[in-house]
């Protein structure tokens, strides 16, 4: 969601990511060079007859101004409850607008103490006004909403503008926010979106017990802590009539689907058609996979268990096990139960105080920054009432469907644009929504160019167009012949077009890492399969982590960059470059103190050999050749010493080969290039080591979506993939590191049993890393019975600051992850038009984007440059 909510604000500022993208991944609205700058005459019209201070420089209103873009494909769906996928961001994106909007602080909407242009500011958009602090008004009407001792940050109370439509003529008021927030959380429709809407501090309280209102559920049945105490002897279960086991009036489930806590990714149902225990769970599960248990279903869990094992029974385990053998399923089983029916005005903290009111009202205290971006925001998902309506199905199960946002007709908007065509795999068009409020709007709408001091409206485009091109070759060719507004440069374009004027460069918050596998499970397995000659192959050397180590420090990053993708830059933490911590001073967190002593702490640099913790910072480049032989030594110890790897010559070197395979979706050129560079310098530094000629990497078969599980299961070893998102909070992005329902190491490493200990305020604190997570981002833990919590409402940011770089640093220190690259691209941006700003800000990017040409004349200059060169020259 927050990863939308970055996509939506930018749009809403400058219409960037939703006009012009060639990759739905890649942010492209630049272009430092201006060319010809076609400036409308400051006509003043009517001088100021809104009062505002200024004139309005309009333009040309018989005129059209088009971004053309292309995506790989059309999503089908692109229903904001329950989208997954990046086109389906970028075709619902104009469509959308924000209660608040992000800006740059211009001489219109100025910051005091910041420079125009240096900075941001939050204004209304649909929103009439800012927000007001109602927490001691809502507390004392909902007692139970809101903590006894709470006095401000949980509840807020948001006036509407009364000019807001849906361009099907539909009027918005706060009863549609309120409509819309029921659709998304309606139990029947078990929407994706629905659990953003609940989810963490800044979730809604009250929402998840209305999205789950009546519906069973599980939960489990032993945790992830394993407690003697939690163990329950089968013998103390009831059953029901039907012959359910039940304990304190709970079902005893199983998820075919989920390993619980043993980690088996796919569940028992991995093991279909192998074993006939598994066979006869399977086809007791109900369409969600769940199998209420009985005596004979239980036994047969139990057996497949002992089978994973290595036993053939659960009789034949408890021999050697005792009662843990039938207990130990407990694991993997849930408790099942029913939620209790609940009334939505009772229960969920979002309402409508009068017509044009809206009161939100969070789980925990938020403010500043993060009551924009990650709070009223996530309440941004309108849809229009009457056409969602008409799109609720039912299937020949009875199973609720929606048809909302998959064609022209179902798309109603409230954006600045509204939907004119869809052609399926083919092409998408918009143009002006004309009920949109934002047209008129020369109060927040507008801005004052920091180049020839007039003021314009924010949004220049008239019409949008994205077309389906899937050949790199395509694009670049429709590109240099006007057809599309830019082009994402791939590695064969920098010799060429890398300095060109009209390239941009767009720095990712995403960093990227080589991420090599320590599942032993799964390597284990690999060398069981018959065929495998443990005298002349070894895999469990790769889940040493002594292995990692001496990885860590064999590649050049910015050899990475130059030979892999010469648009990244080098990388060196889980979190990249652009991440901003304190959002309401652009604060970036590798600038932290506390951040740059996580990567000395990690790269074993001394501070105190240098002058200060910058020029320490300065020396890390990640690649160290004498440190990588000297690990790799220490790595051959140890596998020799665990009988993983042999020498039975003596002659200090290791007597098998190390394939390692690069778990990969699809066949492509980059994944190449990565591979032929880990190779390359795999054989270059292990020369004079134990591993000489012994390491290789090797491409897996074409995965698809299950790269992924490959990785996490041990049948692949490595890959390098990008951790990003949460741009403005990388608090909430460690997540892909520390929720254990996240975390692509979770099948051998644990957050939740992993302990921690840091100084905070002077007091040294021991707790998990999912805790010291959860902390940070506004939920109360309790340790040794008292209560802590590091959201942004309870902590300042230098103690927030220390919690994250703690978290950062505990997380390299597992070597599971090792960092190569920050994202980013470079893009060709069409000479149609230019961005007002030179220097890119995460914040608000390029700033707003202006039109050298109109269509028509843009379509006459295309002419004439073809006619002399054959093509564009860029």
């Amino acid at each position: 969601m927050k990863k939308f909510l970055s996509l939506l604000l930018a749009f809403a500022m400058v219409l960037s990511l939703a006009a012009c993208g060639t990759n739905p991944d890649t942010p492209v609205n630049s272009g430092d060079n201006q060319g010809d700058v076609n400036v409308p005459e400051n006509n003043g019209g009517e001088e100021d007859v809104n009062g505002l201070g200024y004139t309005i420089t309009e333009f040309d209103p018989d005129a059209t101004y088009t971004t053309r873009g292309s995506l790989t494909k059309l999503p089908g769906n692109w229903n904001m409850h329950d989208y997954e996928t990046d086109e389906a961001s970028t075709i619902f994106a104009p469509l959308v607008d924000g209660l608040y909007n992000i800006t740059y602080n211009d001489e219109l909407h100025p910051v005091e103490g910041k420079d125009p242009w240096t900075s941001y500011t939050i204004i209304p958009a649909m929103a009439a006004d800012m927000p007001t602090d109602i927490t001691e008004e809502v507390k004392a009407a909902h007692p139970d909403w809101i903590p006894a001792d709470a006095t401000e940050g949980y509840a807020w109370e948001i006036p509407l503008r009364e000019d807001l439509f849906f361009d099907t003529g539909y009027h918005i008021t706060a009863d549609t926010y309120v409509q819309s927030l029921k659709y998304i959380l309606d139990p029947r429709l078990n929407n994706y979106r629905a659990t953003d809407i609940y989810n963490g501090a800044q979730g809604i309280v009250g929402a998840e017990a209305f999205f789950k209102s009546g519906q069973y559920a599980l939960s489990e049945f032993v945790s992830a802590d394993y407690g003697d105490d939690e163990y329950v002897d089968p013998a103390n279960f009831t059953t029901t009539a039907d012959g359910t086991y039940q304990y304190d009036g709970k079902d005893i489930v199983l998820d075919t689907t989920s390993g619980g806590n043993w980690g088996l990714d796919g569940g028992v149902a991995t093991y279909a058609g192998q074993v006939e225990q598994v066979d006869r769970l399977l086809a007791a599960a109900d369409e969600k996979g769940w199998v209420r248990l009985n005596a004979d279903l239980l036994k047969d869990l139990q057996d497949v268990i002992a089978m994973l094992h290595g036993y053939g029974d659960v009789d034949a385990y408890a021999a050697d096990a005792g009662d843990y053998a039938y207990q130990e399923f407990e694991e993997m089983a849930f408790f099942g139960f029913d939620n209790p029916e609940v009334n939505y005005d009772d229960t969920v903290g979002f309402y409508a105080k009068d017509e044009y009111t809206l009161v939100q009202v969070f789980k925990s205290g938020v403010s500043g920054f993060y009551l924009y971006y990650g709070g009223i925001q996530d309440s941004l998902i309108l849809v229009e009432p009457d056409v969602y309506e008409s799109c609720l199905k039912q299937d020949e199960t009875g199973a609720w469907y929606s048809t909302y946002m998959t064609s022209k007709e179902t798309s109603p908007s409230y954006g600045a644009y509204s939907m004119t065509s869809y052609q399926s795999d083919k092409l998408v068009t918009y143009g002006k929504n004309t009920s949109w409020y934002g047209w008129t709007d020369d109060v927040n709408h507008v801005y004052k160019d920091p180049n020839d001091g007039n003021v314009y409206h924010t949004n220049m485009a008239t019409n949008i167009e994205y077309q389906v091109i899937s050949e790199t070759a395509t694009r670049r060719q429709l590109f240099l012949s006007g057809q599309l507004t830019s082009f994402n440069l791939e590695e064969t374009d920098f010799e060429q077009y890398g300095h060109s004027d009209y390239v941009v460069s767009y720095p990712s918050e995403t960093c990227a890492g080589l991420w090599v596998t320590g599942n032993m499970d799964g390597l284990n397995a690999r060398e069981a399969v018959a065929g495998f000659d443990t005298a002349t192959q070894d895999v469990q050397t790769i889940g040493l982590v002594s292995f990692h180590k001496a990885m860590a420090v064999s590649f050049d990053k910015q050899a990475f960059c130059d030979e892999c993708h010469p648009a990244y830059t080098p990388g060196f933490g889980l979190l990249g470059d652009q991440f901003i911590y304190d959002a309401d001073n652009g604060s970036f967190y590798r600038d932290s103190d506390q951040a740059k002593q996580a990567l000395c702490d990690f790269y074993s640099v001394d501070v105190s050999q240098f002058d200060d913790l910058d020029e320490a910072v300065a020396s890390i480049t990640g690649y160290d050749p004498d440190a990588a032989k000297e690990l790799y030594q220490a790595a051959f110890e140890e596998s020799l010493s665990l009988g993983y790897i042999t020498d039975n010559d003596n002659d200090g070197k290791c007597d098998q080969n190390i394939e390692m395979i690069f778990s990969s979706s699809a066949p492509a050129d980059f994944v190449t290039r990565r591979i032929n560079f880990l190779n390359s310098r795999l054989t270059e530094i292990t020369v004079g080591t134990p591993f000489e000629g012994k390491l290789s990497v090797r491409e897996s078969a074409p995965l698809g979506d299950g790269y992924l599980d490959a990785y996490r299961t041990g049948e692949a070893d490595m890959f390098i993939v990008g951790v990003g998102g949460s741009i403005f909070n990388p608090f909430n992005a460690m997540g892909i590191y520390c929720d254990p329902s996240q975390n692509l190491t979770s099948n051998w490493y644990d957050p939740t049993s992993d302990m921690l200990t840091l100084t905070v305020n002077g007091e040294e604190i021991t707790m998990s890393v999912y805790n010291w997570y959860q902390a940070v981002n506004g939920t109360m833990v309790s340790v040794d019975g008292k209560s802590y919590s590091f959201g942004s409402a309870d902590a300042d940011a230098d103690t927030r600051l220390t919690v994250l770089a703690g978290l950062e640093s505990k997380i390299m220190q597992c070597y599971d992850m090792l960092p190569l690259c920050n994202f980013g691209s470079k893009t060709l941006l069409s000479q149609q038009c230019f961005n007002v700003l030179d220097e890119y800000n995460p914040l608000y990017e390029y700033g707003p984007r202006r039109f050298n040409y109109t269509d028509a004349e843009w379509e006459e200059y295309v002419e004439e440059q073809i006619a002399e060169h054959g093509q564009l020259q860029y």
